[in-house]
């Protein structure tokens, strides 16, 4: 496995040595929409593998560790908009 590491302009070292265990909560707002597995961290970006909603491009979302990602869960949570939703994965940036 690929060892990651990315910065955040929120919160400090964010590493995920655990590419594709590591997990989020994804809302927004009020409204909780899953847990999503990450597959690729970078810089500003965040890859996710599909889930149960598929989110059109331009959807504003709030991003929570929720597993692995970070040592301490509540330290990570970012603003993010999709960029790109392809079988590939859905691509947030922030």
């Amino acid at each position: 496995m690929q060892a990651i590491e990315t910065q955040s302009s929120r919160t400090r070292h964010v590493a995920s040595t655990l590419t594709g265990l590591a997990v989020v909560a994804i809302s927004d707002g009020s409204r909780k929409f899953g847990l999503y597995r990450v597959k690729q961290v970078e810089a500003r970006t965040m890859v996710l593998g599909h889930g149960a909603i598929s989110f059109p491009v331009g959807t504003h979302l709030d991003i929570e560790d929720f597993r692995s990602l970070t040592a301490n869960p509540a330290a990570f949570h970012q603003r993010a908009t999709v960029v790109e939703n392809s079988r590939d994965g859905i691509r947030l940036v922030w």
